[in-house]
């Protein structure tokens, strides 16, 4: 998950209704944290908002005709025209928007040369097929293993940009939301805040939630080929490209699927149009991921996810465990006698194990608010990233690492969380199971190294139990 911390949603530092957002179909961003969504290309033409369908799907298909234009006379890397190409797919990442991988602070930052370089080789090879649409650009994610959908979202924003800063005019001026000149983008009047990080006088752009697709696990090949097996003919020719392998991995069905989608310019064309037809935007009303659920939570009282309780934090590490406990306790219950198990369901499946995350994530902040405490989600300290990392101080900290059933629960408790702690220098680890119904054997195996670790005088992490299956309405429970 992203590293969510202190977030400022848009709606509230500008005092907006969000509802209004809403109805403009535009996202509600946060201002210092990346939201992991991403503008796909193949959408702008399915937008809603005028503005993306009609200019911005113009100026994008553009600027990358000149793309495909200067890569069909180039004879060789470095010459005139590949440099001039070069220029034409800037894979900086740009702040404006708040979306991508990125955590709190919200900078851009650039991609190593080689992953453009690999862009242009393989667009090259599209255009020597006699392919020359230029939203082949938008499928490089399918091509090379270092383009995810970040790289893909960061290059249409930069293109589209002025677009979506037209956009966000519109709504600011129609809002009373005051707006002023960014030299970056001329022509256009914007919203402008102090970053709380570098103190310095930041822009943010709207973009309509229509455009946008969750951010997929980088392993998860699934989700990504789906779209092109749809077409029955381009499933066949992977399948003949995988026959011969018995357990064919992700490379190899990335592999075969290149091979398949560039076979000649008809198949090409044939494989973008069929993932264009296929693809759709993040739907706000699932919310797979939870972040609209999250941003409705920021945008509540926090009064009322607090308790009335008191903790001596001076005392030591223990009152710290104890007010992380109560984290627990509190989105335990609303998850297991409240509706909140809702949220973590889609489709009759449970969602990505990120939407239990940021929810969670959302309730503990008050607490931590109120007691001045640090909460750090997925705080890298060196042997990987943990969940959440409390802290009072320097030396009271409590790692939390929760884990789906369906997850690697023995390996998580046993090695995992352990490793965490030592390079974070505690003792104090709580280790979440969040039940969708098929925990089995492991809330058992984890209880047992659990008590043999006590047995023999060792520190044993605490196991936290929440039942996230879905329940009844509150009228037939008994």
């Amino acid at each position: 998950m992203a590293k969510v911390k202190n977030p400022v949603l848009f709606s509230k530092h500008f005092g907006v209704d969000p509802a209004l957002l809403d109805a403009a179909d535009l996202i509600d961003p946060f201002l210092n944290v990346d939201t992991q969504l991403f503008i796909d290309p193949v959408l702008l033409e399915k937008s809603s908002n005028q503005r993306i369908r009609v200019d911005g799907i113009r100026t994008f298909r553009q600027h990358f005709q000149n793309f495909i234009r200067l890569l069909a006379i180039s004879r060789s890397k470095g010459d005139a025209a590949w440099r001039a190409a070069e220029k034409l797919l800037d894979l900086h990442e740009p702040a404006e928007n708040g979306l991508g991988y990125g955590g709190s602070g919200r900078s851009g930052s650039s991609r190593p040369d080689h992953i453009r370089d690999a862009m242009m080789s393989t667009a090259q090879e599209i255009v020597e097929l006699g392919a020359d649409d230029p939203e082949m650009i938008s499928l490089m994610g399918f091509f090379e293993d270092e383009v995810g959908p970040d790289t893909i979202s960061d290059f249409t924003t930069r293109v589209i940009l002025h677009d979506l800063a037209k956009i966000t005019q519109d709504f600011c001026e129609a809002n009373g939301i005051p707006v002023s000149k960014d030299d970056r983008i001329e022509g256009v009047l914007l919203p402008r805040f102090v970053d709380s990080r570098s103190g310095t006088m930041k822009s943010t752009v709207l973009v309509p939630t229509d455009i946008v697709r969750d951010l997929p696990v980088a392993t998860d090949w699934s989700d990504i080929e789906a779209a092109a097996f749809q077409n029955t003919q381009i499933r066949d020719r992977v399948n003949v490209f995988l026959g011969n392998i018995a357990k064919p991995t992700v490379a190899d069905r990335k592999a075969a699927l290149r091979r398949a989608a560039m076979d000649s310019a008809q198949s090409f064309d044939q494989f973008l149009a069929t993932v264009k037809e296929h693809t759709s935007h993040y739907d706000k009303s699932l919310d797979a991921l939870g972040y609209y659920k999250l941003k409705w939570l920021f945008g509540q009282d926090p009064s009322g996810l607090q308790v009335p309780a008191s903790y001596a934090l001076h005392t030591g590490p223990e009152e710290l465990k104890k007010l992380v406990h109560d984290t627990l306790s509190m989105f335990k219950h609303h998850v297991e006698n409240g509706n909140l198990w809702e949220e973590l369901w889609v489709d009759g499946k449970p969602k990505k194990e990120r939407a239990a995350q940021l929810i969670y994530y959302a309730l503990a902040d008050s607490f931590c608010i109120a007691n001045n405490v640090d909460i750090s989600p997925e705080a890298n300290m060196g042997g990987g990233p943990i969940d959440f990392k409390f802290s009072s101080g320097y030396r009271a900290r409590v790692l939390v690492e929760m884990k789906r059933s369906s997850g690697t629960v023995r390996h998580g408790y046993e090695r995992q969380l352990e490793i965490y702690k030592d390079a974070s220098r505690t003792q104090i680890g709580i280790f979440v199971v969040m039940d969708f119904g098929d925990v089995g054997k492991k809330l058992n195996q984890i209880k047992a190294i659990r008590n043999a670790r006590i047995s023999a005088g060792e520190d044993a992490s605490d196991i936290v139990v929440i039942d996230a299956t879905p329940k009844a309405s509150a009228s037939k429970r008994k």
